[in-house]
């Protein structure tokens, strides 16, 4: 710059790939005029460039200095401050640029370069003995990274048959090969996943895998190759993980055991580490500067695997595995606490009863209130937010009287407000994903599908990595020096750690709550659900055909007054179900219907012979609750009324028997009224 300012030449700086990663001057040291787009490191939309001269070139132009294309951000402005609309400018591009350059300016541009920045670091230890970088790390780009090719491909059409491979995957890479330094490029600008990273990792391993033959081959005609490497649809939204839902349910977290190469994930039945080594990184480790592992009641590496399975299964930036679902719904609500008298947190009346003793008699006791709002209504919760709301919360589906919560309209709603959505999705894992839907954070009732055998206690909360709380007044906690633990920033402790560095939400509930309740759940638990979740899509399946005749059966039955059942859901309920589930699963397992009283339904429960009466879901057998002499005992009955559940009311989780013997008991308990 300062030769070309020297000689009098005017300076021209294209910056369509580091504008928004990287500090570029633009004072008088800088350039004369930068060139960028909004599409790559500003992570908007494409269809928007900038020109930004300097303020000197500005001033002493020849002529008046004009914008050589529409100024369609102008226009805009313009016409909305008159009400005019004289044209129709690409105004949904304009507000996104906006919203990208808003979000920009909340993480800064420094955190976003160590974002990426920690993305190339990741991407150059995967693929460790399967390709080299270029350049040594501190000398290659934030934004992208190059590697050179491996051995055997040496031209376009040799790169063309990797590039193909983990297109079958949904990994895509730069598509072409530098021929003069025979090197490819991977990218690192966007809200890129670990388990994208592995899933890279792995597919490059075994297209490389020893002995495995690769003969170049000229592309295949479109249509067919489209049809070969087309994946199934496997979740709602536009978000898709590298391999479906049902393949990380077996492979996401964790590959083998590094040293004796074993598959299944091993009990690491133990409760405490070796601090060996320097001790200054010992204390780096539980000053959260640095990764390790310390004492199983905060973190263990079955439960580590586990995490980071499922985190890739629900589309999180990560999760957290703890004791129970009441452990994580807890958890998951008093990590967003103030730490101080007057927070709120506004909530669907329609909860199942433990939790909703949770919100309305402990956290009241913590100096938290509730307020309630209908999620048929999604205004409601609009309303009841004011500046001391930490969060929205409501069940998915909701458990007994499955009444649907409209996700993606009441996370719009905490996104305007700067509130997180927090959402219970316990009885419909996989069936719904909340963090393709905007919700922050997810918490499950590992007890229930995901365990599916009845056997194994456990929680989990996920985080979507959707939601920023940086600046934000309502979160101080996340913000400022927090004194349970040292005084720690958490948005900065996650620059200095890797594997937990993934979500500041979870490193604060991790060593903070979990650490000081004790709700840490047990290495053989974590391992009875990671056996547990390689069959969940299976099971979720059958169990969701035999809820559908179930329903369908109950409906037509004499004895029976209503049945509820999200796949006979019609108007505005019906709408919400489609729009939040994915149906091509089905419609859940839960059936709640209603019989003539609360006699009728203790006589029901008294003459079940196959379907076993007990206060669960989620197992592989057939259950049968009748909730007011259980779940919601202790709910006021006004209370338990408000909600839909009445004397008669009885709560049916279909399990994944032969139908046709459900449907036999059912009839026999129902004769008997």
């Amino acid at each position: 710059m300062e030769e070309a300012r020297r000689r009098g030449v005017k300076t021209i700086i294209d910056g369509m790939s580091s504008f928004g990663a990287l500090n570029i001057d633009l004072s008088q040291r800088g350039p004369d005029v930068l060139v960028t787009s909004s599409n790559k490191c500003i992570e908007g939309p494409p269809g928007v460039a900038f020109v930004i001269a300097s303020r000197e070139l500005l001033e002493n132009a020849a002529q008046e200095p004009r914008s050589f294309v529409l100024d369609v951000r102008d226009q805009w402005l313009s016409l909305e401050r008159t009400g005019e609309w004289r044209s129709t400018p690409p105004t949904h591009i304009v507000q996104a640029t906006t919203m990208a350059l808003k979000i920009l300016h909340e993480e800064s541009i420094d955190a976003r370069r160590f974002r990426y920045e920690k993305v190339r670091d990741d991407l150059i230890k995967e693929l460790e003995g399967t390709v080299s970088p270029l350049l040594s790390p501190e000398l290659q780009s934030p934004v992208c990274v190059a590697f050179s090719a491996p051995p055997g491909i040496v031209d376009q059409q040799g790169f063309d048959g990797l590039y193909r491979h983990l297109a079958a995957h949904n990994l895509y890479v730069y598509s072409k090969l530098h021929l003069a330094t025979r090197s490819f490029r991977v990218g690192c600008i966007g809200e890129i996943q670990s388990s994208w990273i592995e899933r890279l990792g792995c597919a490059f391993r075994t297209y490389f895998r020893p002995g495995q033959a690769r003969s170049a081959r000229p592309a295949p005609d479109q249509e067919a190759y489209g049809a070969r490497v087309k994946m199934p649809a496997q979740a709602v939204g536009d978000r898709q993980l590298p391999f479906s839902a049902e393949t990380a349910v077996l492979h996401a977290g964790y590959r083998r055991d590094p040293v004796t190469k074993a598959v299944a994930v091993p009990i690491y039945q133990n409760t405490a580490y070796e601090l060996d080594g320097d001790l200054n990184h010992i204390a780096d480790v539980y000053n959260v500067k640095a990764d390790g592992f310390t004492y199983t009641r905060i973190i263990n590496p079955t439960t580590r695997a586990l995490e980071k399975r499922y985190a890739a299964v629900d589309m999180g930036s990560d999760s957290l595995a703890v004791a129970s679902g009441q452990a994580a719904t807890f958890l998951a609500i008093v990590n967003l606490s103030s730490g101080e008298v007057g927070d709120n947190v506004v909530a669907s009346p329609y909860l199942y009863g433990n939790t909703w003793n949770l919100l309305h008699n402990t956290l009241k006791r913590l100096g938290i209130s509730v307020r309630t709002a209908d999620p048929r209504r999604p205004e409601t919760f609009e309303r009841a937010i004011d500046d001391r709301t930490i969060c929205l919360f409501g069940e998915v589906i909701s458990n007994p009287c499955l009444i649907p919560l409209p996700v993606k309209q009441l996370a719009e709603i905490g996104r305007r407000y700067g509130v997180p959505l927090v959402v219970d999705n316990t009885t419909t894992p996989l069936i719904c994903r909340p963090s393709d839907l905007g919700a922050a954070v997810t918490t499950y009732s590992a007890t229930k599908y995901i365990s599916g055998h009845g056997t194994t206690l456990g929680g989990l909360i996920v985080d979507s990595g959707k939601f920023s709380y940086r600046g934000a007044s309502r979160f101080p906690l996340f913000n400022g020096p927090d004194e349970a633990h040292g005084g720690i920033v958490w948005h900065n402790a996650v620059r200095d750690v890797d594997d937990l560095g993934k979500s500041e939400f979870l490193l604060k509930a991790r060593m903070t709550w979990l650490r000081d309740t004790g709700a840490a759940i047990s290495p053989f638990a974590s391992f009875q659900l990671i056996q547990g979740l390689e069959t969940l899509p299976l099971r979720m399946k059958q169990h969701c055909a035999n809820a559908r005749i179930v329903a369908g059966v109950l409906k037509e039955h004499p004895k029976v007054r209503r049945v509820f059942y999200p796949g006979l859901f019609e108007g505005a309920d019906r709408e919400i179900v489609e729009q939040t589930l994915n149906t091509a699963y089905g419609h859940g397992a839960m059936v709640m219907f209603e019989v003539e009283d609360e006699l009728a339904g203790r006589k029901f429960i008294q003459n079940i012979d196959l379907m076993y009466h007990v206060s669960n879901v989620g197992d592989a057998r057939t259950l049968v609750t009748h909730p007011v002499s259980t779940t919601h005992t202790t709910v006021p009955r006004e209370k338990r009324e408000a909600a839909g559940i009445f004397g008669g009311s009885i709560r049916l989780c279909v399990g994944i028997e032969d139908v046709n013997d459900i449907l036999r008991d059912l009839d026999k308990a129902l004769s008997a009224i």
